[in-house]
């Protein structure tokens, strides 16, 4: 009852809504970011022919990224 009686303020509500999605594209940020280190290591491992399995195991790539290197 008491949410519809509160008085409505537009710039609390753009400013809670720009908090959100500034904390969406943070968290999307850190799982490209997070994928592009796993690309990066599953590369140097290639290069040092570690097996695929084992390169699998460490970034947890699909063998077809991987093989994409």
């Amino acid at each position: 009852m008491n949410m519809l009686i509160a008085e409505y303020d537009y710039d609390v509500d753009i400013a809670v809504q720009r908090e959100e999605e500034r904390e969406i594209a943070l968290k999307e940020g850190e799982v490209k970011g997070s994928y592009q280190k796993a690309l990066e290591t599953a590369r140097l491992m290639k290069q040092s022919h570690c097996k695929l399995d084992f390169i699998m195991q460490i970034t947890g790539l699909p063998l077809s990224e991987i093989e994409k290197l």
